[in-house]
């Protein structure tokens, strides 16, 4: 606590333009604050410059400069109907596959009524084309090597 002058007190003025000084003994005046007066002319300028920014922002929306960013309901709808559109394309190709798969059985069907195929043990294949009556030969694809082979073991006496 100094002497002479308690914690307490204040002191300051306004000036004409609507601000509040702090007017204190040994320090430079500066500005603490405004009047209600100012505060409220601050306040409309401050609308107005919103207002402008905004009547920006929808003309520049309007002329597709900025994209509104979606929504999480938009979102969520947008993902939705993708989904239900892959959905309509997969039952799509299913269907397609199945009414392949019954042309070729019917085929299959015709053939074997018809004689051209001798037994269903044919077409038990896998995906590579090797039938099951193939297993029990090994090859290893080079007729090169299986010749050589050949030739070389009929001159080997081990």
């Amino acid at each position: 606590m100094a002497y002479g002058y308690p914690e307490n007190i204040f002191t300051g003025m306004i000036d004409e333009q609507g601000f509040i000084w702090e007017a204190g003994t040994g320090r430079k005046r500066q500005v603490i604050g405004i009047d209600a007066q100012k505060e409220q002319e601050y306040q409309q300028t401050i609308s107005q410059m919103q207002e402008t920014l905004d009547n920006y922002r929808e003309k520049l929306i309007e002329l597709g400069v900025i994209q509104v960013p979606k929504t999480p309901e938009e979102l969520a709808s947008e993902q939705l109907r993708i989904a239900q559109e892959q959905s309509e394309q997969q039952a799509e190709i299913n269907k397609a596959l199945l009414e392949a798969i019954s042309g070729l059985q019917s085929q299959i069907k015709e053939m074997k009524n018809n004689g051209n195929v001798g037994s269903s043990s044919e077409f038990s294949g896998d995906a590579d084309g090797q039938n099951s009556q193939d297993i029990g030969k090994v090859s290893t694809g080079n007729k090169r090597s299986d010749n050589t082979r050949k030739k070389g073991t009929s001159g080997n006496t081990e």
